[in-house]
């Protein structure tokens, strides 16, 4: 390890500026790594009670919380799991990183030497990728299935439209009427569109879209109010006597 001051910083060459860093990075792992031990008998014996914690977390959070708090104290334990059940090989695990993806193996020792093993095949000098990639393949992460979504069951070619009677809100932030309840009275115009009445008594035609409901129709047949089916049906009559 160097000590640097500004007046060796010229003459320094790249190799033992590297070597050095790597070594304190491996000093700062190794006193880690050793300080687990005593963090160990710190929770096996309670005698964080001495001092009036009622249980290791809360000693973790207010002694040990610039050093990473229950979270850290709780990986470090877990590497040194990792350690004592690698057995021989324990001491290719260099730090907390690399134990992290070994620690779900601790139980099964044996696919923890095999991954550790081809770990080391695969690098001499194994990374935390190397050490999580040859656990995964000694023991494959079970893959995880998305729960199935069933979506709503609508005629194709159809905007869906909600029941009579229903309370609806609209959804769309560009609608004036953004946030606010009504409910569906009459028969929709269409199938993209719904007659919501609101408290204040004002009727609205608003898009099935702006709407917060989970929407359905019951047909697929076009609906009109009853004024315009009526003009329709005079329509249909007419044109039919003039043929």
């Amino acid at each position: 390890m160097l000590t640097l001051d500004r007046e060796t910083l010229g003459e320094l060459h790249y190799d033992d500026l590297n070597s050095s860093i790597k070594d304190t990075f491996a000093t700062l792992d190794q006193f880690e790594l050793q300080a687990v031990e005593q963090i160990r008998l710190m929770h096996d014996e309670q005698m964080y009670r001495i001092a009036g914690y009622k249980n290791f977390s809360e000693y973790c959070q207010g002694e040990l919380h610039v050093y990473g708090g229950y979270r850290r104290i709780n990986q470090l334990l877990g590497a040194s799991k990792v350690i004592v059940a690698a057995g021989e090989l324990g001491s290719q695990i260099k730090n907390e990183r690399q134990a992290r993806p070994l620690l779900r193996l601790v139980k099964e020792p044996e696919k923890l030497i095999a991954a550790i093993t081809l770990a080391l095949e695969s690098n001499p000098e194994p990374s935390e990728s190397d050490f999580a990639a040859a656990a995964n393949i000694v023991a494959p992460m079970p893959r995880v299935r998305k729960p199935f979504h069933q979506e709503p069951l609508v005629p194709k070619n159809q905007e869906p439209m909600v029941p009579k009677n229903m309370k609806v809100t609209i959804s769309s932030p560009e609608h004036p009427r953004y946030g606010e309840s009504g409910v569906i009275e009459a028969s929709a115009p269409n199938n993209s569109q719904q007659i919501v009445t609101f408290p204040d008594g004002e009727r609205l035609l608003v898009n099935n879209t702006d709407l917060d409901a989970a929407i359905v129709s019951d047909s697929t047949e076009r609906r009109y109010p009853k004024e315009y089916a009526e003009a329709i049906s005079r329509h249909s009559k007419s044109n039919t006597n003039l043929s």
